[in-house]
């Protein structure tokens, strides 16, 4: 997108992608659950809730064919541990102006109400992260953006009138690029980097996450669920793959180390 907006807003006259794939929206775009947010995940940050709200229908008009709506999306509150009420959720909702519906009894009886306060129906989307990638690969296409492929930064300097670029491929390829102005679009190993970048001031840590592909029963394949317990767990259509998500913020990640340089 920072690619696209250079090119189509800022008139740059050449821009190039470096991606470590050999594809777009590989690694997290992919990996991650595949909700596009309304809000609702954010009780405890009404900014990051209230954003969602209204970045949702830019998405929605700029990608709609990439947006799969035809299964019922579902959230639900525990009794026990959750760091929100039912109340809070439904005030919060009502604050940021998010469609909230108590559920009919017939999804109702699918949670056990010993251990569930309250289930709501809303309005949440999933996406289809192989259609974006196409999508946007032909955007880029159209406005004359070079990509490089299996690719990677490895030293970045600076250089009279611009930067210097290490760039090195799969093969073990090296090249040195030069250009006026890099963006850096990660959030993954932002202190590998030699050359003048000194790393980041953020102490930034890394997780390995496990995210659960499922084959649903027929009777729950048109359902998403989101329980909130303290952390979240999700139960997600993921369109990609046809299949479904299986998450808990607690037991999805396995191992965490700190972003060192070298790490």
């Amino acid at each position: 997108m920072t690619a696209l907006y250079l090119m189509r807003v800022r008139g740059f006259a050449k821009v190039t992608l470096i991606e470590r794939e050999d594809g777009l929206l590989k690694r997290a775009s992919y990996h991650n659950q595949a909700r596009v947010h309304n809000g609702y995940h954010y009780p405890r940050s009404f900014v990051t809730a209230f954003r969602s709200r209204v970045n949702l229908p830019r998405f929605l008009r700029d990608y709609p064919d990439v947006v799969v709506r035809d299964f019922t999306k579902l959230y639900a509150i525990a009794r026990n541990n959750s760091k929100v009420t039912a109340k809070q959720f439904e005030r919060f909702c009502q604050g940021i102006e998010a469609s909230l519906q108590p559920a009919s009894e017939e999804l109702s009886r699918l949670f056990d109400e010993r251990l569930i306060e309250a289930v709501y129906l809303t309005e949440e989307y999933a996406f289809n992260s192989a259609v974006l990638a196409a999508e946007v690969s032909r955007e880029l296409d159209a406005v004359g953006v070079e990509l490089r492929f299996k690719s990677r930064v490895t030293a970045i300097r600076g250089e009279t009138g611009g930067l210097g670029v290490d760039v090195v491929d799969e093969a073990g390829g090296q090249e040195e690029m030069h250009c006026r102005y890099l963006f850096n679009c990660t959030y993954s190993g932002l202190n590998q980097y030699g050359g003048d970048f000194p790393g980041t001031a953020t102490r930034l840590r890394h997780e390995i996450t496990e995210m659960a592909l499922v084959e649903m029963p027929p009777e729950l394949r048109n359902l998403g669920v989101t329980v909130m317990d303290g952390p979240f767990f999700s139960m997600m259509p993921f369109p990609a793959r046809g299949l479904h998500t299986l998450s808990h913020v607690r037991y999805t990640p396995h191992l965490n180390w700190e972003d060192a340089n070298g790490t």
